[in-house]
Formats: C-alpha cells, sequence, structure tokens
C-alpha cells in the first residue's frame, strides 16, 4: 500500500487485489467522507457512493462499541452494534470505520471455491477481546474457509512508532490474552507503546491465515496520515476512513445453498 498523499479516493492492498472474486479498499481522506458515529446520514451516503465506486450493489455497516461481537450480514445498510462483519453474499461491500484503530480485512475460499470475505474494527479494546482471532474462527467454522485460502490486511492506523497507552491498557490486555501480549509493548518514558500491528498479526496467523498471506499496510495514521484520518493527531477535526470488502459480481463463484 502506497503512501502516496495524492488526492486518490483508494488505497489497495496487492495481495487482496490479485484475488479475482474480491473487491476491497480503504478510502482515503480524499474519497466519501464517513461519519463519525455510524448511525448518521454521513456514513450511510458515504457508504452508498463507496459501493457505486466500486461497482458494488451496496455496503454493510454497523455501529461501532469497542467490543468483540461479529455479525454475518446478507443486506446493506446498518446492521446493527458490533465491530465485525462477515458475510458470502456477492455484490456487497461490508465496511470498518476509522480514525487510528486497525480495520482488518479477510477474504477466503471454501471448497467449492466460492468466496467469504470478513472485516474487523480492531480497537485496542476489540483487540483485547481477541475480535480478529473470532473473525478468523467465524469464516473458517461458520462459513467454511479453507485455512491455506486465507488472505488477510492490516489497514492504516496507529503504528507502533506512536500509539502511546497508559499502564491499565496493558494490564487488561496481558488479563485477556495471557502472556503473549507482554510482546506487544514497549516501555516509553512512564507509558506503554502498545504495537497493535503486532498483535493484529499474531491473531490473524494464531487462527490460521498463512504468515506470507498477511498484508500490512506500515502506514501510521499519527505521523503518516496525510492521506488518512487520525483522532489523535486533529482531535475532534478528524473525520472517519473506511476499510471495504466484499465479493464482486464478476470474478466470484456462487455458492451451493447452505
Amino acid at each position: 500500500m502506497s503512501t502516496d498523499q495524492s488526492p486518490a479516493p483508494f488505497s489497495q492492498f496487492p495481495g487482496l487485489g490479485q484475488q479475482a472474486s474480491i473487491t476491497h479498499a480503504v478510502t482515503t481522506r480524499f474519497g466519501p467522507a464517513f461519519g463519525k458515529i455510524g448511525t448518521d446520514q454521513a456514513t450511510a451516503d458515504a457508504a452508498a457512493l463507496t459501493a457505486e465506486l466500486l461497482s458494488m450493489d451496496g455496503t454493510a455497516w454497523v455501529h461501532q462499541v469497542h467490543g468483540d461481537t461479529i455479525l454475518r450480514v446478507s443486506a446493506s445498510g446498518i446492521a446493527g452494534q458490533a465491530d465485525g462483519l462477515i458475510t458470502d453474499t456477492p455484490g456487497l461491500l461490508i465496511a470498518g470505520r476509522s480514525a487510528d484503530c486497525p480495520i482488518i480485512l479477510v477474504a477466503g475460499q471454501r471448497a467449492d471455491g466460492s468466496s467469504v470475505v470478513g472485516v474487523a474494527h480492531a480497537s485496542w479494546r476489540s483487540t483485547v477481546q481477541s475480535i480478529t482471532t473470532q473473525l478468523v474462527q467465524r469464516l473458517v467454522g461458520e462459513m467454511e474457509a479453507s485455512p491455506p485460502s486465507l488472505h488477510g490486511a492490516i489497514a492504516p492506523s496507529a503504528g507502533p512508532c506512536c500509539y502511546e497507552v497508559g499502564a491499565a491498557v496493558r494490564d487488561e490486555a496481558i488479563e485477556k490474552l495471557g502472556p503473549v501480549a507482554q510482546e506487544f509493548f514497549s516501555p516509553h518514558n512512564d507509558r506503554w507503546i502498545f504495537d497493535l500491528w503486532a498483535a493484529n498479526t499474531f491473531q490473524l496467523q494464531e487462527a490460521g491465515v498463512p504468515a506470507s498471506q498477511v498484508e500490512n499496510s506500515r502506514i501510521c495514521t499519527i505521523c503518516q496520515g496525510g492521506a488518512f484520518w487520525s483522532w489523535r493527531d486533529q482531535g475532534e477535526e478528524a473525520g472517519r476512513f473506511a476499510g471495504v470488502i466484499g465479493i464482486n459480481l464478476t470474478g466470484c463463484k456462487v455458492a451451493q445453498s447452505r
């Protein structure tokens, strides 16, 4: 993913872009302007515009609450309160909004060649609740994706160069994720740097995504965020960008009814 700050409405991941049945993008500050809370008209308008620009039928999204709930959807519009979505419906984009939090995109295939996709809003609270692990587990267990087929991507977000948190965040991460969580923190003055990229990479791989098929934009929205919104950098002036993924209508194979 390029750090080019020219006024392009979308950025994309090379690996996901090679999947013929998958349409994906990360919107930029120059693309559709998503709302701050998900229940506003700005988000509905941006979701519709994003689908139109990417030649998809519609977009589903959620009111994000920094939890671990993942909803299965088959229609566009706001699906409820959650922080993750999965679908196997061709023509439908699913979206996660951000202004620093990692948005995780995952795509995979079933044994019959049909595709499934998922998205997660992996804020620090959702990350320590293992939302990315659960996203992959739902795609494999419920949606029957083959683990070797899985591709995962971490959108631009607060990076390990800049994302400082207090000791309480580290303590909660270790309590919920176990001793491995210590590897995701490094001391910085009297606070801690939380490497959300490493934490979510670990969850993707631990859940079954091959390491060679995990992409990380490695763009920090705080210090490299010219093309992406950052709440930590811009405060209340920050808008929201979105990571979206779906099964397109031209390259997909329709699954047998399930």
